[in-house]
């Protein structure tokens, strides 16, 4: 067999058990998911699973790779489409809005804690790329800051790296508590939850316009 062969055999089989790990973690849960689970869902043993990934851990820290590469088209392209900084910043967020609806058990996994080493980083493993990719991530985030600066809508004194981890923390948190309130912003402030969220992120913006 080619190697092209042999590539594409290996990459056919850990695709078909990160789709697996996917539908177990619906069906049960991330932390409920066991190895066993994925492996009967992909139709494998638990050793040929092995073969492919050391742990159900790494099949997550793959997916996540996943997800934070696919979030990252989505707002490289808020960026490619629109060009006027403020329409910008309102793309971002309803792109972000619209990604956690589709993938709610995603985005949280997104915004937890991922252990990251130096080392990862420097021999290229999933959590290496994953850092990298956050790191692109930002740098969007930072071109929309610049865009809005040289434009004169939002203000010259701003640090970048700390203004994009504000606005990154900022209109992702808002996300998740208003899915969680929503029910709770109806009773007590009469608001839907679309509402509620498109008032939050126009504080968070006036905290940088000039």
């Amino acid at each position: 067999m080619g190697q092209k062969k042999k590539d594409a055999l290996i990459q056919f089989n850990k695709d078909n058990i990160m789709n697996a790990a996917k539908v177990m973690f619906e069906k049960k849960g991330i932390q409920a998911a066991t190895v066993d689970d994925i492996a009967k869902e992909a139709d494998c043993s638990k050793s040929t699973l092995y073969v492919y990934f050391k742990s159900k851990d790494e099949i997550l820290n793959y997916i996540i790779l996943e997800e934070m590469t696919k979030l990252k088209t989505l707002l490289t392209d808020c960026i490619r489409e629109e060009m006027d900084f403020l329409k910008c910043y309102q793309r971002i967020c309803q792109k972000l809005v619209a990604y956690q609806e589709q993938y709610p058990a995603y985005y949280d996994l997104l915004l937890g804690e991922i252990q990251i080493t130096d080392q990862d980083i420097l021999e290229n493993t999933v959590c290496g790329q994953i850092y990298v990719v956050g790191e692109q991530i930002n740098d969007v985030i930072e071109q929309v800051l610049v865009r809005g600066m040289e434009s004169g809508q939002v203000r010259k004194d701003i640090k970048i790296v700390e203004t994009v981890f504000y606005l990154w923390s900022g209109i992702s948190e808002t996300i998740r508590f208003a899915r969680k309130k929503q029910q709770y912003f109806k009773i007590r402030l009469g608001m839907e939850k679309q509402e509620y969220m498109e008032y939050a992120f126009s504080l968070l913006l006036k905290g940088i316009q000039p």
